[in-house]
Parts: C-alpha cells; structure tokens; sequence
C-alpha cells in the first residue's frame, strides 16, 4: 500500500471470517450514521485502524483481525464519565482493562457489536434527558 490511501474497505479485506466481516460493518455503519461520531482510517506500520472521533476527540477504536475486530473504548470516552469499566465488564465478562487504562472487547460477531453499540449508545440517550 505504498501510495495508495486505506480505506474501510481496505480495513474489511484484513478479516479473515464472514462473522467478523459482520461485526465491523455493524460498528462502521453504528458509528457512520450516529451524528455524533466520525470514523476515519489509520495506519500505522501495520497495524490499521478504524478511528471514531466524537468532535475532535478520538474515543474509540476497532482494529481487524482474522477472527475478530477488537474495539477499544479509549480514554477520552471514559473521561466523560458516562461508561465506566465495571459497566462494560458486566456486559462484557470477556472485556480487558489495558495497562493505559483503556477497555479493549474482541468481537467476533454481529450480534456482539450490536450489543457493544447499544452500550455506548445507552449513555448517549442518558445525556439528552
């Protein structure tokens, strides 16, 4: 990929499995059709990423694997005090905690990522009332 620029297509093809295909599309479209959000490449080495900024803060991330996408719920998010850990390790009995503090989920389905977006989507309906 020497001068080509990576897309979320590009992101896709890195999975290896039709279920985990499933799951990043369901976090690209959660995340694309929020309003809230915006999601954009990264590369890095090699380790590409899916970006999800709220204005300009950079509060998740999704990177492929063969079987998986693992997300991260990353700092800035978890400053706003609305997800906390022990929130999203009660959902998720599978979820880590980083050295740096940030939640990490492998997902290798649809029916997780789902479920992982109406987490995050729970505290942004919280917000508005």
């Amino acid at each position: 990929m020497s001068n080509q620029t990576l897309d979320i297509a590009d992101l896709r093809d890195e999975i290896a499995t039709a279920d985990a295909k499933a799951a990043f599309d369901v976090i690209v479209e959660g995340f694309s059709t929020s309003g809230e959000f915006s999601v954009a490449t990264h590369e890095q080495g090699f380790l590409n990423s899916l970006r999800i900024k709220r204005d300009e803060e950079f509060c998740f991330a999704a990177v492929p694997a063969d079987e998986w996408v693992l997300t991260y719920i990353r700092k800035p998010e978890l400053r706003r005090g609305k997800i906390t850990p022990e929130m999203v390790m009660a959902a998720f009995p599978d979820a880590r905690v980083t050295s740096s503090g940030e939640i990490t989920l492998r997902i290798s389905d649809a029916g997780t990522a789902l479920r992982w977006l109406d987490l995050v989507r729970s505290t942004e309906s919280s917000e508005k009332a």
